[in-house]
């Protein structure tokens, strides 16, 4: 949830059993205007709160000119005012996906992981590394936003669209009209097939229907008593849902889980 908009985000959430404290709200929303300010951000994002064995762990993101995705930071508070920054680990890998202690508490913390690679040697990931990659996977893998809400200008830049109007409350339940919140990572052609009707700016991003396995089962979707506010949770990343509001640019994401992924999901769905 963009921090310009959180006030009037977060209610919507009550209408899923989701909520933040008011006394959090209030904490969140002054310390991340403040935040955006001396970081100089173009947008700021609070992302959500990942649970650790001691503390939760606040998360938020940003980025300083108007692309969403060009030279992004990850932010984390312990309390809701003080916010550090985390810098992309080195040498990081899609193993330390697989991770499945609980987090501390203490960002020095060392979790021990053996690579794939045959031969390989085991390699120690500090907490705050870890927690780094977490964030970065679940904005890859798990974070929604509908059709339209992002496009993507003649120069590259990928920018929240001023225009949008929102899916109609037809559209709201249908998970081929949500897109992955990320670069695109398959090609133009790809994206746009099987479009009867497409828009090259907006079309151009990778479809959540298509892209996650198992096809179609990765997300469930509840809707309001009005049928006007949709709710798509993933399943592989548990706590992450994403909401929209019909015929409005009303949408949003937020999380609010252990910071594990499901690997167990392909065999708890049927195929």
């Amino acid at each position: 949830m963009e921090i310009s908009t959180f006030s009037e985000m977060v209610p919507l959430l009550s209408n899923f059993w989701r909520t933040i404290p008011t006394t959090l709200q209030l904490k969140l929303e002054s310390s991340l205007t403040l935040l955006k300010q001396d970081h100089k951000l173009n947008k700021l994002f609070f992302l959500g709160r990942l649970e650790a064995h001691s503390i939760n762990y606040l998360l938020a993101f940003g980025t300083p000119g108007v692309d969403l995705f060009h030279q992004r930071k990850f932010y984390y508070s312990r309390d809701g005012i003080d916010w550090l920054l985390l810098l992309e680990p080195a040498n990081w890998s899609e193993d330390w996906g697989r991770l499945w202690c609980e987090f501390t508490g203490n960002v020095g913390f060392g979790f021990k992981i053996r690579s794939l690679a045959a031969g390989s040697a085991s390699v120690v990931v500090s907490e705050q590394d870890r927690l780094w990659y977490v964030m970065h996977a679940i904005l890859r893998e798990a974070a929604g936003v509908p059709r339209g809400a992002l496009r993507m200008s003649t120069d590259q830049q990928i920018v929240l669209n001023p225009f949008f109007q929102g899916l109609t409350r037809d559209e709201l339940g249908v998970l081929g009209n949500y897109q992955h919140f990320r670069r695109p990572e398959r090609s133009a052609e790809e994206n746009l097939r099987g479009r009867n009707e497409c828009n090259l700016s907006m079309d151009v991003f990778d479809s959540l229907e298509s892209t996650v396995l198992p096809e179609g089962k990765s997300f469930t979707l509840r809707m309001d008593d009005s049928d006007q506010l949709a709710m798509w949770s993933s399943l592989h990343w548990l706590g992450l849902d994403f909401f929209h509001k019909a015929n409005s640019s009303v949408f949003g994401f937020l999380y609010n889980g252990d910071g594990r992924k499901n690997w167990d999901l392909p065999f708890m769905v049927e195929l």
